[in-house]
């Protein structure tokens, strides 16, 4: 157990330092895309649609932590589809726990996070905004994600081994989930209308979550239906994920 935990985190390590390897700012490139693009909407919603604030949170504290936990899943989703055929060569020549691959790009997008969560929460704490006794729920939800990317992720992975176009196909619902998602939208417009299912997603359990921990001081067991439905959606996903993956595994080499 503890070997193969050090082969993941390695791995992990290895997965962050390439993917901005040859660059010339590196690894801040991990934070400033991201920084740019919460800039970039807040300042056409703000200044060009007059969104104002919701409710007594300002909109730039309330878009954040919703930008943020987005850039997390939809990153980890994305960059673990594509594990296996980017290694194909630890599949192919030597024995190697295939499993460790997607969930290592998950874990690689961690640190970038909780670093930016973590600014971004002593600003909140430096202004005397949100509920700080709830803040401790902000890694329950991390952990919601962090499972949820993990399970999607062993689907995809495996899949895109047999079908290319499983990226692109995962890249447009990235993209759909991005407009669905109340990430910069108020979720109150659709909460009596046929759109409710939309907020049953996986993707809006975390992100509300995150504003709940840090402005509402609502918990998880606050919200029961809301939880058993990502968890019981969750746990379905990663149980097709283990079964499909290991059904799967004995034929990467060939196609690889």
């Amino acid at each position: 157990m503890k070997a193969y935990l050090r082969i993941l985190l390695n791995q992990a390590v290895m997965d962050f330092r390439r993917r901005y390897l040859g660059t010339v700012l590196g690894g801040a490139w991990a934070i400033i895309s991201p920084l740019i693009t919460i800039a970039l909407i807040y300042f056409v919603l703000t200044f060009g649609l007059k969104s104002g604030a919701m409710g007594n949170i300002s909109f730039v504290n309330w878009l954040v932590p919703g930008m943020l936990a987005w850039f997390f899943m939809s990153e980890s989703i994305i960059i673990a589809t594509t594990s296996i055929i980017e290694s194909s060569y630890l599949v192919t020549k030597i024995i190697f726990p295939v499993r460790i691959l997607p969930i290592s790009k998950v874990i690689s997008c961690l640190p970038v996070h909780i670093g930016l969560m973590f600014i971004f929460m002593l600003l909140l704490y430096y202004e005397g905004t949100g509920y700080l006794s709830s803040w401790w729920q902000l890694s329950y939800y991390l952990f919601c994600g962090f499972t949820f990317c993990t399970a999607l992720a062993l689907i995809t992975s495996a899949c895109t081994v047999f079908v290319r176009d499983t990226v692109n196909v995962v890249g447009v619902f990235i993209q759909i989930f991005f407009w669905v998602t109340p990430i910069f939208w108020d979720p109150s417009i659709v909460a009596g209308s046929r759109f409710r299912p939309l907020l049953w997603a996986p993707f809006n359990y975390v992100i509300q979550g995150y504003r709940d921990s840090l402005f509402n001081g609502i918990y998880f067991w606050d919200k029961p239906t809301e939880t058993i439905v990502f968890w019981t959606l969750t746990l379905c996903i990663a149980l097709v994920g283990l079964l499909f993956f290991k059904r799967t595994r004995p034929h990467f080499a060939d196609v690889l």
